[in-house]
């Protein structure tokens, strides 16, 4: 069979993986397309991979869960979780991504509004984390620019404190690295 290169056009696959909140999963695929300029796909949801759960922390291990994400480069998928994250030598994570096989997930466990907070932070605290880890599957690094969506956050208010966007340098990255997945 041989691929035209129309056949590899990049796009973003959304993965849910276990129960996600389908008001918060709706809100993602404009401001992905928006950030990366590339369709956006909602797979059906999966079950949450039994192997990944750690029962002595009551977490997921990311790292399992970017193993059971398929994906076919060019594309990059995004597993979406409502389940709690941490990663080796981590207390916990809001994500991680594997730049290398395209793939991330995203876990909106501490993302969510608290007591006294508006409803609307859980969606922007989703879209800022998964812009991120995407922008990490497409082979970004942290960003040192406060304001920019790729700037490391450890803690909710960190998340908070940045922008959804990426900054120019961050952008200008991005494509880059788009117009060598679409030269293939």
């Amino acid at each position: 069979m041989r691929f035209t290169r129309a056949t590899f056009i990049p796009q973003i696959l959304l993965q849910p993986l276990g129960s996600v909140d389908a008001i918060v999963l709706a809100q993602l695929p404009e401001p992905l397309e928006e950030a990366f300029g590339l369709p956006v796909t909602v797979k059906p949801a999966r079950a949450l991979p039994a192997h990944a759960y750690d029962a002595g922390r009551r977490q997921y291990r990311s790292t399992d869960l970017l193993e059971c994400l398929s994906n076919s480069l060019p594309m990059r998928t995004l597993g979406v979780v409502a389940v709690d994250l941490y990663a080796s030598g981590l207390n916990f994570v809001f994500g991680e991504a594997d730049p290398g096989r395209g793939v991330a997930v995203v876990s909106l466990w501490r993302l969510q509004a608290r007591a006294g907070e508006p409803e609307s932070l859980s969606i922007e605290r989703a879209v800022k984390e998964a812009v991120h880890e995407l922008g990490h599957a497409f082979g970004l690094n942290h960003c040192r620019q406060a304001a920019c969506v790729m700037q490391f956050s450890n803690s909710l208010a960190e998340a908070d404190a940045k922008q959804a966007q990426l900054c120019t340098r961050c952008q200008k990255e991005l494509q880059r690295r788009l117009a060598a997945l679409t030269a293939r």
